[in-house]
């Protein structure tokens, strides 16, 4: 065994070797960028240009020597085998549910051993189930992947929207489909992103939709940009059919910056007016609007409803009627009232006031009252009501204790409440809520298997000081019977970012690592959304360190109270999470063993230089000023690199079509890691030459990627099952 052991880190060190002297080819030293007086090295600035020949050929190599890596590791297919039963536990997955006013019920569903979901209808929760469209006819010679990623039914159910997208592409394209007669009856609308741009919006009379369109979606393009308009799309017209209602070129006198996408709401069919948000990843949006009867005229005149500094974060729109939440003097949030007939932004009328000791997360309106959602830390929900008359509050016991709330109503008009609640070993399961007996009445389409092991697990919800003294939530979870002696394997998640909060949820990570007995934890960092407004701008722009600080802690917390030690220690993170990540791993290098990160945005003084970079932005903020490009700096992983120190095993995956964070960033992290560490931990990339930021990853896709992960860190940490040969 001691022999096998040598081989393979002789194996490891003739590889790494290897790769060196292959990003030798790649580096450039005379490339300095100079930033108010403070001199920036570049070395691996041709990675930017993923057209680049050298590049390409680097990218493939790297491919190459990553699944050389798992090869050797026979693990992998223990967990492959794993993933691939859990997979198919559930007779099927439900998905995209859309419900109509008429309790016409429109969802995805993918049956056990099938890679794609299938479009079906039923009439009402009891009806019976009706296939509607099987996405493998888009393009049935075709050897391109195709899946759908979004459904809107029309406000009557005759017709419904499908969007279809092409191998973990995140544009789509649009068509209309006839329920009755299953029969596609419009034109196919190219360059969409209804998943992340709003979505679609039915007109009153169902005549046309609403939705943004995007003229270049080509990320390796000089010119790439949202530069996004929103259009009218009219079903019966034979010319005509495009109509544009809000872009950057037809609403000069709106300031609409080339970043910016707009997105339309029009969320009820008697609502009186249509609203447009000038969007991006900030949190609050300059907001517009115009009677729903002038959106088919020639000029539309849109109106200022509420500016950024109002800052609403949801709201819904019944009649003239404007119910929103907002974090305008409250953190926490309250929710107001306002008249779009005469709006009053400075003195609405209260309806719920903000809480002292948890987040206003959700709420809706119903023909009842409002019911809403308490969160403490982001980990412990609770549901409550007030009626339209008082200003009494109500707790609803919930049929189990919940860690997530969420909810959805058909509005004003109707009792009807749904809800789904989840937590970190529990899937999302759905109720509907009797308002006279306060009663919980289960709606899930399907069941889903719950693991006999997750009933013997202990989640414990704690703060910890952080850096500053700041109490940070964390969350930590493991089985019951486990020995707190310091020798766990132990796998951390952060992210930290446009104050998204990490709920709780029953990740594939969680579920796998805490089979293999390892333990889970969740540190809600700042810049999330945990603690309301606040918290996420405790950990944004100039106090983004906040973010990898409060990790550190976290950490340490783990280790000094023997849940862990810093060879057992891995982190996880994604995209933007890869800026808490990474600069967790090259300040503190000595807590971990390993890391892996997704798609992360690891080179961010570089960041507004890439696709969606301008967006970006309004998050961590630009080189132009001298204040931001010092906190840009500092939250750069790659700059932070130093030659000569032990880094921790790193795993890092990229996607060449991602249109949010382009494979450079993880790239150019690796290449100089690669260079200029200092121990015989691997560093491997895998690049997905056909794939994207992951939203639309295939079944089989998202499996390979797991699979990969949890090998990694297992084997980094020390598994006995998962050591390479």
């Amino acid at each position: 065994m001691i022999r096998k052991l040598n081989v393979f880190l002789l194996l490891v060190v003739a590889i790494q070797c290897k790769e060196k002297e292959k990003t030798e080819a790649l580096k450039d030293s005379n490339i300095v960028d100079e930033y108010y007086g403070q001199k920036i090295e570049d070395t691996y600035r041709r990675l930017e240009n993923l057209n680049d020949s050298v590049t390409i050929s680097w990218l493939k190599d790297q491919k190459t020597e990553t699944e050389k890596a798992f090869g050797h590791n026979p693990g992998i297919v223990k967990i492959q085998k794993s993933i691939e039963k859990k997979r198919n536990d559930n007779e099927s997955i439900i998905s995209k549910l859309k419900i109509s006013q008429n309790d016409t019920y429109f969802y995805l569903k993918r049956l056990k051993n099938e890679t794609t979901a299938k479009l079906y209808l039923r009439n009402g929760f009891f009806g019976s189930e009706e296939l509607l469209y099987d996405p493998k006819s888009f393009k049935p010679s075709s050897e391109e992947s195709y899946s759908i990623n979004y459904i809107q039914p029309s406000w009557d159910s005759n017709m419904i929207v499908v969007s279809i997208t092409k191998n973990d592409e995140e544009f789509s394209q649009l068509f209309v489909m006839d329920v009755k007669t299953k029969k596609i009856v419009s034109d196919t609308l190219p360059n969409a992103l209804p998943n992340s741009l709003g979505g679609v919006e039915w007109l009153p009379n169902n005549e046309g939709f609403i939705y943004t369109y995007t003229p270049i979606t080509d990320t390796k393009n000089k010119d790439y940009s949202f530069l996004a308009e929103a259009k009218i799309y009219y079903l019966n017209k034979k010319v005509d059919k495009l109509k544009t209602i809000f872009s950057k070129k037809n609403n000069p006198k709106i300031n609409i910056k080339q970043e910016d996408f707009p997105i339309i709401y029009f969320t009820n069919p008697k609502n009186n007016y249509v609203l447009a948000s000038i969007a991006g990843v900030s949190s609050y949006r300059d907001t517009y609007y115009e009677e729903i009867k002038n959106i088919s005229q020639q000029k539309i005149n849109w109106k200022k409803l509420y500016g950024k500094q109002e800052k609403i974060k949801q709201f819904f729109l019944y009649g003239n009627e404007l119910y929103y939440r907002t974090a305008k003097g409250a953190s926490n949030f309250k929710i107001c009232k306002a008249n779009l007939k005469k709006p009053n932004f400075e003195n609405p009328t209260l309806l719920v006031p903000e809480q002292s000791y948890s987040v206003i997360s959700d709420f809706e309106v119903t023909k009842d009252g409002i019911y809403y959602v308490k969160t403490k830390n982001g980990v412990e929900a609770k549901l409550f009501f007030r009626d339209h008359l008082t200003t009494k509050e109500s707790e609803i016991k919930l049929p189990k204790p919940s860690g997530n709330i969420n909810l959805s109503s058909h509005g004003i008009d109707f009792s009807e409440l749904r809800i789904t609640i989840e937590g970190w070993t529990s899937y999302k399961e759905t109720y509907i809520l009797n308002h006279e007996t306060k009663q919980f009445e289960s709606r899930d389409l399907a069941s889903l298997t719950q693991y006999d092991f997750l009933k013997n697990v202990i989640v414990e919800e704690i703060e910890i000081p952080s850096h500053d003294g700041v109490m940070v939530p964390l969350s930590i979870i493991y089985k019951k019977g486990t020995e707190l002696d310091g020798q766990n394997r132990m796998l951390i998640n952060a992210y930290g970012a446009y104050k998204w909060s990490n709920s709780p949820f029953l990740y594939n990570y969680l579920l796998h690592w805490l089979e293999e007995g390892g333990i889970y934890a969740t540190a809600h960092v700042r810049g999330g959304g945990e603690k309301g407004d606040d918290w996420h701008l405790g950990g944004r722009k100039v106090t983004k360190p906040n973010s990898w600080k409060d990790l550190i802690a976290c950490t340490t917390y783990l280790i000094d109270h023997k849940y862990t030690n810093k060879d057992k220690t891995a982190l996880w993170g994604a995209s933007a999470g890869g800026i808490t990540i990474g600069r967790a791993i090259t300040e503190r290098p000595d807590l971990y063993k390993a890391a892996a990160i997704r798609v992360g945005t690891l080179n961010m003084l570089r960041s507004e230089f890439g696709p969606n970079g301008q967006n970006n932005v309004k998050e961590f903020g630009t080189v132009k000023d001298s204040i931001e490009f010092q906190a840009l700096l500092e939250m750069d992983a790659y700059h932070h690199l130093k030659k000569g120190i032990q880094y921790p095993a790193i795993y890092l995956t990229a996607g060449m079509n991602d249109s949010r964070v382009p494979a450079w960033q993880p790239a150019k992290f690796a290449a100089k890691l690669q260079e200029e560490g200092n121990s015989n931990n691997p560093v491997l990339l895998d690049i997905d030459f056909e794939g994207g930021h992951g939203f639309e990853a295939s079944v089989n896709k998202q499996s390979t990627e797991l699979s990969k992960i949890m090998t990694f860190l297992l084997w980094q940490t020390g598994h006995p099952d998962y050591q390479s040969k």
